[in-house]
C-alpha cells in the first residue's frame, strides 16, 4: 500500500464522531409529581415546571414591573436552551444538584459564568439572583457562539463551544457525588488527564545547568528576568526581545537559548484534573481512550480540551470553604440560605480587617491587601475586591479604593457614565465591556462575541470588529470619540477585565464566612480545626489558626486524655484540641484511643491501659509531651521515662509496682530500687541483681534522652508542643529567653508599632530565601513565626556577613530560633542582627551526640539518684 493510498483509506474511514451526544438519563416520576407535571411529559416541560416553582418562591407582584422582568428573562433563557439543544445539559447538572439536596450534601452558591442564569437560580444549581445584580446569560449562553447539528436524528453538540457549569462541592463528601455518577453512568465516566508543558523559565535555567555547567545561583538570576504579564510567564522569545538583559545573556550562550526554544511547549508530565469529570453517551472507550492511574482510577487518555470536544465535562470541586459554612450552620442551627450577605455585621468587619484566616478567597495575602485599601461596604464592592486582586487590575486597586473610600470616579466619557460609575471609571468586569458594546448598538450575543475576539486576540477578527464599531457608531449617529474610547477601553481591559458572575458569586460565599467568623467565632474556628486533617500540612494550619483566637477571645485548650475528644470540641468558651490532630497519631490509632478514653487516677494505670488498647509507646510519649497527661508532679519528661520503664517490666513486676505506687507516690524508679530488696511470698527478692541489670541495659538510652531533655524542661514542653500540636500552650519562646532579652516584644504587639521603630523578638522560622535582587544584591528573606503572629524579615547583603560571623558561618534556615532585631516598615522588618539560638531536644536515641552516648556508669548511677531524688 502507497502512503497516499493509506491517508486515503483513513480520510474515507468514517469514525462516527460529529460533537458532544448528551448522556442519557431518567427523570423520576416522584421528581415528576413533585413538580406537578405528567409522567410522560417532555424534558422541556418538566424544567418549566421546575423554574415555575421558582419563580414562586420569589414572592413577586403579579403586576409588577419586577413580574414580568424577571418572566420575560426566563421565558427568553428557556427559549435559547431549548434552541441550542442544551435542555437536557441543565437537567443533568440539575440531578447532580438534586441528589446532592436529598444526601444532605452542601453545594456552594455558584462558580463561573453558569451565575448569570435566572434559569439556573431558578431551580437550585445556582444561589445567585442574575437579575438583581446585572448579569448577562450571553456570558454563560450565546445564541451566536454555541453550536449544533443533527446526524441521523441525533443532536451532537460542538463541545468547544457549550456552555459550562461548574460545582461546589462539600469537601467530605464529593467522593458521594463521584459514586453517584459512577453508577448513573455505569461504563460512561472518568477523571479527566492533565498535560504539563515545559516553560521559558524552566527551559533557560535548566537547559544553562545542564548545557552550559552554569551554576544555580546564576541561572536563578537568569531565569528571573523572564517577566509574568498579567500573571502568566512571557514566552522565552518575546523576553528575548523586551528583556535586554536577558537578550544579552542569550546572546553570549547560544547553545542554550537555541536548544530551550526548541523544547519549549514540549510534554514534561502528566496528571489528572483536581476537579473534572467525563461523561459520555455511550461507552467512554468508544469516543476517547482511556488508562489507569496509580490508584488503579480511570483517567481519559486525551486532556480536557480534546476530551471534552465528545464528551460532557463536569467540573465537581471539592470546596473546603463551602464544609465549614455548613458545619458552622449546622452547629448553630441555621441555613446556608438564611445568611442575609448584606448584613452590616459582614462590612463593620471588613472595615479594619487584621484577621483573615479562614474567609474564603480574603485570606489569600494579595486579596487580604485589597481588601484593607478598598474596604467593602456592600457585595458588589467584596466582589470588586476578588476581581482586583489579579494580576493587571492590580493596577487600579488605588482608584477605586479613592472612589469607594471618597466617592472620587474617574470619567472617561459621560455617554458610559451608568456603566462604570459603580466601579469607579474602571471596567472591571466583562460584562461590563458587553454593556458598553450593547449601549452603542450591538446585541449582547455580539457583545459576547466581541469580548471573545478581544480577549483571545485573533487579530484578522479583531480588525474586522474594529470596523464594526466605527460603522455602528456612524449608523446611530453617536460621537466618532466614542467609538475610539470602547475600542481603547476592549484593548485593554481584555488583559485585567474578569467574569462579574463568577466574582459575584464567589464574594456571595466569602460574605457568608465573614458573617460566620464574626457572628460564630468559636464555632467557625471549630469547624476550621476540624478540616486541617486534610490539608497538607495540618500543623502549620492549626498553627495559623491559634494565632487568629486570642483575638476573638477563645482559647485552643491542650489535648486531654479525658476531656479530649477524637475530633476538636467546644468545651464552654474555648476550644479543645482533638486527640487525633496529635501529629504522630493516624486514623488506625482511632479505635485504640477510644478504647484508652477512660477515667484513671494514676500514672501506671495510664500506663496499664495504653498497653491494654496496644497504644504503641511512641504514640503514648507523643500524648505525653504535648501535654494530655497533666496532672502529675513529675515533669512530662519524667512521665515519658517512667512510661518507656513500664515497657520493660513483666507483668509480675508491673502487678508489685502497681501494688506499692500509693505508698511511693507513683514514683516508678525509687518503687524498682526498693523491689531489689523487696521479697515477694515465696521469701524471694522480686528483682533480682542479673535481672536489675538487663533492665538497667535496656533503660539507660532513655535515661540518656530524658537527661539532655530535662537540662531546659521549659524549652522542651516548648519543643514538643510546637512539633505535634502546631501551638504551644505551656510556655512561649519569649517567656523562655525573656531573661536573657529582657526587651523581647510578641509579633502581636510589633504589628501595632509605627514605621521605622526599633524591634526585638524571637520566633522560629518558617520558610527562608536567599536571593540576588536585579541589580545583583544578595539578600536573605525569612518568615518568623511565634505564638501570635508572623512576620517577614529581610536581611541585606551589608548585614549578612555579620550574620554569618556571630553564628558560626551560618545563615538561618527553616526550623531554626531566632532572635532578630531590626526597624520596622510597612510589610516587613528591615533586621539589623539575627542570632540563632542552638537549643536541642531528642526524641529518639539517634539524634544523640556520642559525646553523650558513652556515658559512663557511674554517671548513669547518679542520674538514676537525682531522679528519684536520693530517696533511698
Amino acid at each position: 500500500m502507497t502512503v497516499s493510498s493509506f491517508f486515503s483509506n483513513i480520510v474515507d474511514y468514517d469514525l462516527n464522531l460529529h460533537g458532544v451526544r448528551l448522556p442519557t438519563f431518567e427523570i423520576q416520576n416522584s421528581e415528576k409529581h413533585y413538580a406537578k407535571v405528567d409522567e410522560d411529559c417532555t424534558n422541556l416541560d418538566f424544567l418549566k415546571a421546575l423554574c415555575r416553582q421558582g419563580f414562586r418562591k420569589l414572592g413577586l407582584k403579579k403586576d409588577s414591573e419586577e413580574f414580568k422582568s424577571y418572566g420575560d428573562r426566563a421565558n427568553r433563557e428557556l427559549k435559547t436552551l431549548e434552541e441550542l439543544g442544551f435542555i437536557d445539559y441543565v437537567l443533568l447538572v440539575w440531578k447532580v444538584i438534586n441528589f446532592c439536596e436529598k444526601e444532605g450534601i452542601p453545594t456552594g452558591p455558584g462558580r463561573g459564568s453558569a451565575a448569570g442564569s435566572l434559569v439556573l437560580f431558578l431551580i437550585g444549581v445556582t444561589k445567585i439572583d442574575s437579575v438583581k445584580y446585572g448579569l448577562f446569560f450571553e456570558r454563560f449562553v450565546s445564541k451566536i457562539r454555541a453550536k449544533k447539528k443533527e446526524v441521523d436524528g441525533v443532536t451532537y453538540l460542538d463541545g468547544s463551544l457549550m456552555c459550562d457549569v461548574d460545582l461546589d462541592i462539600c469537601y467530605y463528601k464529593r467522593a458521594k457525588v463521584i459514586e453517584f455518577l459512577e453508577k448513573e453512568f455505569v461504563g460512561k465516566t472518568s477523571k479527566i488527564l492533565t498535560l504539563s508543558t515545559l516553560s521559558g523559565k524552566i527551559l533557560i535555567k535548566d537547559c544553562g545547568k545542564t548545557i552550559a555547567g552554569k551554576n544555580e545561583t546564576e541561572m536563578n538570576q537568569i531565569s528571573n528576568l523572564i517577566p509574568k504579564v498579567y500573571g502568566q510567564v512571557q514566552d522565552l522569545s518575546v523576553a528575548y526581545d523586551e528583556v535586554e538583559e536577558l537578550r544579552e545573556w542569550c546572546d553570549e550562550n547560544k547553545d542554550v537559548y537555541d536548544i530551550s526554544l526548541k523544547l519549549r511547549g514540549l510534554i514534561r508530565n502528566k496528571g489528572v484534573h483536581a476537579s473534572g469529570m467525563l461523561l459520555s453517551h455511550g461507552e467512554l472507550e468508544l469516543s476517547c481512550p482511556v488508562e489507569l492511574t496509580s490508584d488503579k482510577s480511570i483517567v481519559s487518555g486525551f486532556d480536557m480540551n480534546w476530551a471534552s470536544l465528545l464528551n460532557v465535562k463536569l467540573d465537581l470541586l471539592g470546596l473546603r470553604s463551602v464544609t465549614v459554612v455548613d458545619d458552622v450552620c449546622s452547629m448553630v442551627g441555621i441555613k446556608m440560605d438564611d445568611i442575609d450577605v448584606s448584613d452590616p455585621i459582614i462590612y463593620q468587619n471588613l472595615y479594619d480587617l487584621r484577621t483573615p484566616h479562614g474567609l474564603f478567597q480574603i485570606e489569600a495575602d494579595t486579596n487580604f491587601r485589597v481588601c484593607q485599601k478598598v474596604k467593602p461596604k456592600n457585595v458588589e464592592e467584596l466582589s470588586a475586591v476578588l476581581a482586583l486582586a489579579r494580576p493587571g487590575a492590580l493596577a487600579f486597586v488605588d482608584q477605586y479604593a479613592n472612589y469607594t473610600n471618597n466617592g472620587t470616579y474617574d470619567v472617561i466619557h459621560p455617554f458610559f457614565d451608568d456603566i462604570l460609575l459603580t466601579t469607579g471609571g474602571v471596567c472591571l468586569y466583562q460584562e461590563q465591556m458587553m454593556q458598553m458594546a450593547h449601549k452603542i448598538g450591538f446585541s449582547l450575543d455580539e457583545a459576547e462575541m466581541l469580548r471573545r475576539i478581544v480577549g483571545k486576540k485573533k487579530v484578522s477578527e479583531v480588525r474586522k470588529w474594529k470596523k464594526k464599531i466605527k460603522d455602528k457608531v456612524i449608523q446611530n449617529n453617536l460621537d466618532p470619540k466614542i467609538g475610539k474610547i470602547l475600542w481603547k477601553v476592549l484593548e485593554d481591559s481584555a488583559n485585567y477585565s474578569f467574569n462579574k458572575s463568577h466574582s459575584l458569586a464567589y464574594a456571595t460565599l466569602s460574605a457568608m464566612t465573614i458573617f460566620l467568623k464574626f457572628k460564630y467565632p468559636k464555632e467557625f474556628f471549630l469547624a476550621l480545626l476540624k478540616m486541617t486533617r486534610f490539608e497538607p500540612d495540618p500543623i502549620a494550619e492549626i498553627s495559623k489558626i491559634h494565632k487568629e483566637l486570642y483575638d476573638f477571645n477563645v482559647e485552643l485548650l491542650p489535648p486531654h486524655l479525658v476531656k479530649s475528644e477524637l475530633n476538636f470540641s467546644i468545651e464552654e468558651d474555648n476550644i479543645r484540641f482533638g486527640l487525633l490532630s496529635v501529629k504522630g497519631i493516624s486514623d488506625k490509632s482511632i479505635e485504640k484511643i477510644v478504647n484508652f478514653k477512660n477515667k484513671y487516677s494514676n500514672k501506671f494505670e495510664i500506663f496499664e491501659a495504653a498497653e491494654e488498647a496496644k497504644i504503641p509507646i511512641g504514640i503514648l510519649s507523643s500524648l505525653i509531651q504535648a501535654g494530655a497527661l497533666e496532672g502529675f508532679k513529675q515533669s512530662r519528661s519524667q512521665v515519658v521515662l517512667e512510661a518507656q520503664l513500664w515497657k520493660i517490666l513483666t507483668t509480675r513486676e508491673k502487678r508489685f509496682v502497681a501494688a506499692m505506687g500509693k505508698e511511693n507516690d507513683y514514683d516508678l524508679p525509687s518503687i524498682l530500687r526498693k523491689l531489689t530488696t523487696f521479697k515477694d511470698e515465696n521469701n524471694k527478692v522480686v528483682i533480682k541483681e542479673s535481672r536489675r541489670n538487663t533492665i538497667r541495659r535496656k533503660y539507660t538510652p532513655y535515661l540518656k534522652i530524658y537527661k539532655q531533655n530535662s537540662k531546659n524542661e521549659k524549652f522542651a514542653n516548648w519543643y514538643y508542643e510546637r512539633t505535634y500540636l502546631g501551638y504551644t500552650h505551656d510556655v512561649t519562646l519569649r517567656e523562655i529567653f525573656i531573661n536573657k532579652q529582657p526587651k523581647l516584644e510578641e509579633l502581636r504587639t510589633i504589628r501595632d508599632l509605627p514605621v521605622d521603630f526599633n524591634v526585638c523578638f524571637i520566633g522560629t522560622v518558617l520558610e527562608h530565601f536567599k536571593g540576588i535582587s536585579k541589580k545583583g544584591n544578595q539578600y536573605l528573606r525569612l518568615q518568623v513565626q511565634d505564638n501570635t503572629g508572623v512576620v517577614t524579615v529581610l536581611m541585606f547583603e551589608r548585614q549578612m556577613g555579620s550574620c554569618e560571623e556571630i553564628n558560626g558561618g551560618k545563615l538561618p534556615s527553616k526550623g531554626n530560633i531566632v532572635i532578630v532585631r531590626g526597624v520596622k516598615k510597612e510589610d516587613a522588618i528591615f533586621a539589623n542582627v539575627i542570632g540563632i539560638e542552638d537549643q536541642s531536644v531528642y526524641t529518639k536515641l539517634s539524634q544523640i551526640p556520642n559525646d553523650i552516648k558513652n556515658t559512663s556508669d557511674a554517671e548513669i548511677d547518679s542520674m538514676i539518684l537525682e531522679i528519684e531524688g536520693n530517696k533511698i
